[in-house]
């Protein structure tokens, strides 16, 4: 039975190959067999997000920059990375994952660990039924993907690893150490350049001389992370499959105090429903398609209108749609009583990923500006002015008629 929060008796890790290089080849056929280079062009700052395994021949890799890769490879396909279309297809195979198993963890947009405890009697043999996942993305996605199977998550993620050069790899209950032992330490997650500098200094090249020197030793350089180095040379690891729930939807709704027939009443709600809406998706790290405006006038007639766009979480943008929505949909002079706007198809943003446009990156360093005020003097911190305009007139009008202004 599985326990919210438990190690994995047993675990299965995915990870897709080449991911980004593979979703744009299901985009451009034409890049198949050539040497691609996915994060920008060869002049531009940035890094490398992506690379083929005939640019990885020439020695690009990773988080390279794209200048040093054009210099290895001046002949590969430089590409603009496709967002929405890698967060789209990982979504895809999240959805696919989801009908094999009870519990799956998203861990990054190519990377998935799946819960296999308890799962004998429906799964049955562990390797044939991996290559029944494998298979069934690759047959209708046509994504290849690499994956490992083990007691826990971090020995599972060593054995995709090294099953990237000799195949997928199932790791038998009780040998994890010994799997372990003859690899590198820089395979072993959490191992960074300046930890393996350190490490390769003391003489202790493969994980398993790591495994071999004592506890105290470890905990006396690195304190608790030297404790779980130890442990996890000796292929020992507690963490959790933490399970993965997709939010379809996230709205908000404003309710007038009164009834409203000023466009400008109306044009401040939408304003501030944006404000809220955009930050809620940031927060969660979502971006949305798709919006929709929800009216409800002062007889409780209620009208509803969506439109479609690219994928954005940027208050501005939800405004500007908001806004044409409701010119489309405010059609009777009547007074209004309430306003919502509701996002839906969201999909996990990975931009941080990502080399954008000099006008994107302001755009998003502004609003993590203005999201970091709010968190730290309160979601009313920083508000529009038209807003404010219309809640002082609000104000003189309740003193006008004898109220109180709170």
């Amino acid at each position: 039975m599985f326990e919210p929060g438990a190690a994995p008796t047993r675990c299965m890790h995915l990870d897709m190959d080449t991911f980004f290089v593979s979703v744009e080849r299901l985009l451009d056929p034409a890049l198949n067999g050539r040497p691609v280079i996915v994060g920008g062009t060869p002049y531009q700052r940035g890094v490398v997000a992506g690379c083929s395994r005939e640019a990885r021949r020439y020695g690009v890799h990773s988080a390279m920059p794209l200048r040093q890769a054009y210099e290895l490879c001046p002949q590969a396909v430089f590409l603009h990375p496709s967002f929405t279309h890698y967060a789209e297809y990982s979504d895809r195979v999240s959805e696919l994952l989801e009908d094999f198993v009870p519990v799956m963890e998203k861990a990054s947009i190519d990377e998935f660990y799946l819960d296999l405890s308890g799962c004998g009697r429906i799964l049955g043999n562990e390797e044939s039924w991996g290559v029944r996942v494998k298979h069934t993305i690759l047959g209708e996605l046509r994504l290849p993907l690499t994956y490992g199977i083990a007691r826990n998550k971090l020995v599972a993620k060593v054995a995709t690893n090294v099953g990237k050069r000799a195949g997928d790899m199932r790791v038998p209950e009780g040998r994890e150490a010994d799997f372990l032992a003859p690899h590198p330490i820089r395979i072993m997650p959490g191992i960074g350049e300046v930890m393996e500098r350190d490490l390769l200094n003391m003489g202790i090249p493969f994980i398993g001389s790591i495994a071999a020197l004592s506890l105290r030793l470890f905990t006396n350089m690195y304190g608790r992370v030297g404790r779980t180095l130890h442990e996890h040379s000796r292929g020992i690891d507690h963490a959790p499959i933490l399970p993965y729930r997709r939010q379809k939807t996230l709205s908000a709704e404003h309710t007038f105090n009164e009834d409203v027939l000023d466009p400008r009443a109306m044009e401040a709600a939408l304003k501030q429903l944006a404000a809220r809406v955009g930050r809620d998706l940031r927060e969660r790290g979502f971006l949305t398609r798709t919006v929709t405006l929800k009216l409800r006038y002062a007889d409780f007639i209620t009208a509803t209108k969506t439109l479609h766009c690219d994928y954005t979480n940027a208050d501005h943008t939800l405004y500007g749609i908001a806004e044409r929505l409701f010119r489309a949909l405010y059609t009777r002079r009547v007074r209004v009583r309430l306003l919502g706007i509701g996002t839906s198809d969201l999909i996990d943003d990975y931009g941080q990923l990502f080399l954008f446009s000099e006008e994107e990156e302001k755009s998003d360093s502004l609003y993590a500006g203005l999201d970091d005020i709010r968190r730290r003097f309160g979601k009313h911190a920083i508000t529009y002015g038209s807003v404010l305009e219309q809640r002082q007139e609000a104000g003189r009008r309740t003193q006008d008629a004898g109220g109180v202004v709170v």
